[in-house]
């Protein structure tokens, strides 16, 4: 007997989801997307020339009322509005594939959580990076034990200009909307790493969180993570003298540095190099990494006892932001548009 396809419609449909979701999903025989939602008429025009045989809808609301045999909606809109459409799925029994971040604070998450779990569906946020070749390799040599215990993680996330062009006039520049800045933004991906690295919940967290002017959101971080049994350090920024991502993984028999577009594990004296055709830091759409996640999203819907594995990752990020944009917690003045 065949497996079952799932059939999905998207909310939202700007550049992430043409560049990635959509040749992510592409080719994939478990999911079909058959609907589109977008308020903005040209980028449902752009939909119907990618999906031509999908159904379109002005808005969530619509989509929410005309669809009857939905199984998932994948939500790619504006941050701010992330957790009200996925409580509406969930409410209407759907299943939910979210862009980062999933909820800007804790009480939304909490709900999210506690209708997830009453009506026994998934919601997955998109956790693409872990799902990068060296990103994966990495997860291989630390899961096989090649460096003992991890003691102590540094991801680093250079960019030489705001994510999306995050000027004045964007979502992305507005905290109400986006829920604050480069912390939020490529500091999520370091933080579900972090947490598959490591495990644990942290006992204490700085933040040094620098912006341009009084009503910006913050273009630097540096975060430090205090754990029961390791240390973590993040340093963030969009106005690096150019563009990269590295850092390392120190365990209690080696050391995994990562550069990039390479991986150089020492131990017991020696050194093994692993090379990747692509740096991590190359573009900012990564389908294929979509795609490989996708196998993830499929195992929390088809199985249920592999349910909510994403979620408790996402509750994580949530609270550590919490944390990383509290006022006590940050050396310098921050927007704290995560509650």
């Amino acid at each position: 007997m065949a497996d079952r396809i799932w059939r999905g419609g998207l909310i939202g449909f700007g550049q992430v989801v043409e560049m990635a979701h959509v040749p992510g999903f592409a080719g994939n025989v478990h999911f079909r997307l058959d609907s589109v939602a977008d308020s903005v008429a040209s980028r449902l025009d752009r939909a119907r020339i990618l999906l031509p045989k999908a159904r379109f809808y002005p808005d969530g609301a619509s989509l929410f009322r005309s669809e009857s045999a939905l199984d998932f909606v994948v939500i790619a809109t504006p941050p701010s509005s992330h957790a009200p459409l996925v409580l509406q799925a969930l409410s209407r029994g759907l299943h939910v594939l979210c862009e980062k971040p999933l909820a800007l604070g804790l009480p939304d998450l909490e709900k999210i959580e506690a209708s997830a779990r009453r009506r026994g569906k998934t919601v997955f946020t998109v956790h693409n990076w872990a799902f990068s070749p060296l990103w994966l390799k990495a997860a291989e040599l630390v899961q096989g034990g090649a460096l003992g215990k991890i003691s102590h993680v540094e991801l680093h996330t250079l960019r030489t200009q705001p994510a999306g062009q995050a000027n004045p006039g964007s979502w992305r520049a507005q905290a109400a909307l986006s829920g604050g800045g480069i912390a939020v933004d490529h500091g999520w991906h370091a933080l579900y790493q972090i947490f598959r690295l490591i495990g644990e919940d942290p006992v204490g967290i700085s933040a040094d969180l620098r912006r341009p002017g009084p009503d910006a959101v913050e273009e630097e971080a540096t975060v430090l993570l205090k754990f029961p049994s390791a240390s973590a350090l993040l340093r963030l920024t969009w106005r690096a003298a150019e563009r990269s991502n590295g850092g390392l993984i120190e365990g209690r028999k080696g050391v995994l540095e990562l550069r990039d577009d390479h991986l150089i594990l020492r131990r017991d004296g020696r050194q093994e190099r692993f090379d990747f055709p692509e740096k991590i830091s190359a573009g900012s759409a990564h389908p294929e990494w979509l795609a490989a996640m996708l196998a993830d999203f499929h195992a929390e819907l088809s199985q249920p006892r592999r349910r909510f594995e994403n979620l408790k990752e996402a509750r994580f990020c949530v609270s550590a932001l919490r944390k990383i944009y509290a006022p006590a917690t940050r050396s310098r003045p921050a927007v704290a548009a995560l509650r």
